[in-house]
């Protein structure tokens, strides 16, 4: 797409998301829109497609769960359990065919980014990484280490994507809930394995 499409693209996808979503969530979906333009500016990434994933990544977080459930099959992928038990997870596959289908996106990192934000996966792009990371740390986010965000802040892509998959890891560990395996396997693909709990 052209820098045009690009940006008109987005507009369409802002309204949309505008429409939709409740305002909390909104403004959460703009934070992280501007994250990832940052954070693609710093890592040579395109920042109009950072700034389109970003907006886009939660456009279908109120969509009722059957009709999550049936755009997400859509994409040929098996629901997997932690999906099955709890379908609003299903929102960025969701996110991605409505992007495709409805929107004209055909930029497989933006589509890929979206895809996978929730859970994370292993071999994403720098896109995917920085739509990932913005998700789970903008500045809106709260109970978050001042320390621990000031690290996050100097690291390497790889570095903070790893930082935030731990965190996300142990957060879901220490409330008995239900880790994705592709979640471990991405963090497994940056630093090693990690045991299961």
């Amino acid at each position: 797409m052209t820098l045009e499409e690009l940006e008109s693209v987005t507009e369409k996808v802002n309204l949309y998301a505008l429409g939709v979503l409740a305002p909390p969530r909104y403004d959460h979906s703009l934070r992280v829109a501007t994250m990832a333009r940052d954070m693609c500016v710093r890592f040579g990434v395109d920042p109009v497609e950072g700034y389109l994933a970003g907006i886009a990544h939660d456009m279908c977080k109120s969509g009722r769960e059957r009709w999550l459930l049936a755009m997400a099959l859509r994409d040929g992928q098996p629901i997997v359990e932690v999906e099955e038990k709890k379908p609003s997870l299903l929102h960025g596959r969701a996110a991605a065919i409505l992007l495709e289908s409805d929107f004209g996106v055909t930029d497989r990192s933006v589509l890929d980014a979206v895809r996978h934000h929730t859970f994370g996966a292993p071999g994403m792009d720098a896109l995917g990484k920085i739509i990932f990371v913005a998700d789970k740390v903008e500045p809106g986010r709260t109970g978050l280490d001042p320390e621990w965000l000031e690290r996050l802040h100097r690291a390497d892509l790889d570095g903070m994507t790893a930082m935030v998959l731990e965190l996300n890891i142990a957060y879901l560990d220490s409330r008995g809930k239900s880790v994705s395996p592709v979640t471990r396997e991405m963090l497994a693909s940056l630093k090693g394995p990690v045991p299961a709990k």
